[in-house]
């Protein structure tokens, strides 16, 4: 599906049963009640590079790099453990001692922890490694945590690539200090790990552990370090990269929440022999000493290449229930073009499925962007990286789809639909990219319901607040809320997974609408281009209700014959007004047995839904959104464009200076999202920013006036319109927003409309 997820016809899908062998396995998937907060708390540590030796960058992106980072962080005794590639730290202060309370900056080399709920950095914790970066910290037994990496000593003993350190703040004799009794190692680097009761898994890029040969994933007694023999899995046949063929290596590993399938990610595209290209599960057996095992699952999808692929697969997380997982990937665009693949994209997979012809649930792309990490949490998939946008299949390096919605290295993705929650946009600076994203459930502080650590190198994280490569997102409404999104049509699978050139126009996502966004009873719904717009963002009720502008979606005259179009109705207690999710995402009249249905499989705008006998066809595929709504129906957000600034970033619509002045005139700036950023769109077509309406300078309408914030009056100058390719028509002067161009301090105008010209395409915050 164009414009963010493509369905893939859903088939029916057995209950996954959990049968626990103990208590969940470290890092695995976190259950969250609800959406996290889109402002981060105030209190996380500042993470700085210093004087970092390293200068190499590990990713491709244009313009300065370095290879400082925060990568992983585990929750351990009340402490955050945060690991990466950096030198120094300090609580936050103002930006006069350069982001620092006084007196509070430390050396820190790649590793330290700080108190949940204050921040404050724990002063024991400080183990010495002789190089990074640490790419993998998890939480472990009787307050420990596994730290996996590139190192070969820490505290001066020999330790290559894995230990295990005690955390115990306000203990100085333990804090922070091997624990000696594990004495796991490998021959190189670690990257990613994961704890399920006594077996320790470990991925990353060796070629040995504990002095046996192996090929970059071993399990190990998480008490001792040895390795497990009934754990044999040999990776071979690595793909081709940009320049050649790409190391053996894992790249991404997840554990599902019973412990019993172990999820890779990485360069491979054979297992012990059996094809499983770039992602396979492996059956643990149960853990340590268990007999593990290649499951019959592989994604043919996943063995198509990208045009400039360098990993592909770095990150992978299941779902709470343990019944889908969704990766993130790298790669660029689909090589050749006309061959569907999952580059720099997110996609859901189906866990119980087996088969070598598993086909993604859905993919959300990025239009030429990397995503490096993924945290499912139930009905919200959250994933991090180097994008700029998300629901953008057919950008390339640009904005395209009318559903493209602002990202900036973090997204929240209803997991359900594959669509992105326009509504939640806390944006970052991307830098290299969010290499880190970790959930946490209810109680790790006092007063905390849960939340979202992120990870990355940039100085502003959310909101364009100064949270120095990391921030926390805390969970702060907890009540029961329906979900909330556009209802997509599963219509567009089969011929674009089969073949689709993402570089061509091609037909757009296309979701269930109510006409004009009408509140009249009685109006048909049809299936329009999916936009984000207020007249395709639905709310499911828990007695079944689907609902949009306060009315329900319903059969004309209640009847319940096959062929029966459907409309929106005053909500009453008809049958007819209750709808249940069946077998592959139909959507099923509870008074008529049928399902919601799409005559024809028209692709066309306008054409109204009926309910029809259940075909199980892909016109007949409408998943439900699983995520909860926002906390408030008035879209605000950045006014972003479709014109890149030359360092290829996307630009805003911005008040200089935040001034919040009557008069002032508006310019471009980089989307940072920051107060001046922050527009709010009104049900009337004004568009304001800290009470003000957007305007033309003395309400004239001739091409060149300025674009300025004005008092909130009548005048028609003040009400804009969305037009063809993404323009936006002043009402009175009837011509488009304007950009001279792209860059920072770029004036703002108005201008004869041009449907073609990237400097008057406008995408408006929505939910």
């Amino acid at each position: 599906m164009r414009g963010l997820a493509r369905m893939a016809l859903l088939v029916p899908v057995a209950c996954v049963s959990l049968v626990m062998f103990g208590v969940a396995p470290a890092g695995a998937a976190v259950p969250l009640s609800g959406v996290v907060s889109s402002s981060e708390v105030s209190w996380t540590p500042n993470v700085f590079a210093g004087t970092t030796s390293s200068t190499a960058c590990s990713q491709w992106f244009g313009g300065s790099c370095s290879n400082t980072d925060v990568l992983s962080t585990a929750i351990v005794n009340g402490e955050v453990v945060v690991a990466g590639a950096f030198t120094e730290v300090c609580q936050p202060g103002p930006s006069s001692s350069g982001h620092c309370k006084s007196g509070t900056l430390v050396t820190r080399d790649d590793i330290f922890a700080y108190q949940l709920g204050t921040g404050t950095i724990d002063p024991d914790f400080k183990p010495q490694l002789d190089e990074g970066p640490v790419y993998s910290v998890i939480a472990g037994p009787d307050n420990t945590v596994y730290v996996g990496g590139s190192f070969e000593t820490v505290n001066g003993a020999s330790h290559h690539g894995l230990v295990q350190l005690n955390v115990t703040p306000g203990d100085s004799s333990t804090d922070g200090t091997v624990v000696s009794t594990f004495d796991g190692n490998v021959s190189g680097t670690v990257r990613r790990l994961a704890l399920s009761g006594s077996a320790l898994y470990v991925g990353g890029q060796f070629i040995s552990a504990d002095s046996t040969s192996v090929t970059d994933i071993v399990r190990m007694n998480a008490t001792t370090g040895a390795l497990d023999p009934a754990f044999k899995m040999t990776l071979s046949d690595p793909v081709a990269g940009k320049t050649g063929t790409l190391p053996l290596k894992v790249e991404a590993m997840a554990l599902s929440p019973d412990g019993s399938t172990l999820a890779i990610g990485g360069t491979f595209q054979d297992v012990n022999g059996e094809y499983r290209p770039r992602l396979a599960l492996i059956g643990t057996g149960g853990g340590l000493g268990s007999t593990a095992t290649v499951e019959n699952w592989a994604a043919p999808i996943l063995a198509n290449n990208c045009s400039s692929e360098h990993d592909y697969v770095r990150g992978v997380d299941f779902s709470p229930d343990g019944s889908y997982l969704v990766i993130a990937d790298t790669g660029y665009k689909s090589s050749p073009t006309n061959s569907a693949s999952v580059c720099d994209a997110v996609a859901r997979f189906p866990t119980a499925a087996t088969g070598t012809s598993i086909a993604p649930t859905w993919v959300n792309y990025s239009g030429g962007d990397s995503f490096y990490s993924v945290a499912v949490t139930g009905g919200t998939v959250y994933v991090g990286g180097h994008n700029r946008w998300v629901n953008n299949e057919c950008g390339n390096n640009s904005p395209c789809e009318a559903n493209a919605v602002l990202a900036m290295g973090l997204a929240a993705i209803d997991s359900n639909t594959g669509q992105a929650l326009a509504w939640w946009h806390p944006l970052t600076l991307r830098g290299r990219g969010l290499q880190n994203l970790e959930a946490f459930p209810a109680g790790e502080y006092s007063g905390s319901n849960g939340g979202l650590i992120i990870g990355d190198n940039v100085t502003l994280n959310g909101n364009g607040a100064y949270h120095s490569f990391n921030a926390l997102f805390p969970l702060t409404n907890t009540a029961g809320t329906p979900t909330f999104g556009p209802i997509p049509s599963g219509m567009f699978a089969d011929g674009r997974l089969g073949g689709y050139d993402e570089s061509s126009s091609g037909i757009a996502a296309m979701c269930v609408s109510d006409p004009g966004d009408s509140v009249t009873a009685g109006t048909t719904v049809d299936l329009s281009t999916c936009a984000n717009g207020a007249g395709q963002n639905w709310t499911v009720q828990a007695n079944g209700n689907i609902m949009i502008n306060g009315l329900c979606l319903d059969t004309v005259g209640e009847a319940t014959a096959a062929g029966t179009k459907a409309d929106i109705s005053t909500c009453n207690s008809s049958t007819t007004q209750v709808w249940t999710q069946g077998t592959g995402n139909t959507l099923i009249n509870k008074a008529s047995g049928l399902c919601l249905d799409d005559p024809g499989s028209a692709t066309t705008n306008g054409t109204v839904l009926d309910i029809a006998t259940c075909s199980g066809g892909s016109n007949q595929v409408w998943p439900l959104p699983a995520a909860p709504g926002p906390a408030s129906l008035t879209p605000t957000g950045p006014v972003f464009s479709g014109a890149l600034q030359s360092n290829t970033q996307p630009s805003c619509l911005n008040d200089p200076g935040n001034s919040q002045t009557a008069g002032t005139a508006q310019q471009m700036y980089m989307c940072e999202g920051v107060a001046s950023e922050n527009f709010t769109v009104q049900a009337n077509g004004t568009i304001q920013l800290h009470g003000l309406c957007l305007d033309t300078q003395g309400e004239k309408t001739s091409s060149g006036t300025p674009v300025v914030l004005s008092t909130c009056n009548s005048s028609g100058t003040q009400v804009w319109t969305r037009g063809s390719g993404e323009t936006l028509v002043n009402h009175a002067a009837n011509l488009c927003l304007n950009a001279a161009s792209s860059a920072n301090d770029s004036a703002v105008t108005i201008a004869t409309c041009s449907s073609t010209s990237s400097l008057q395409k406008w995408w408006l915050p929505t939910v």
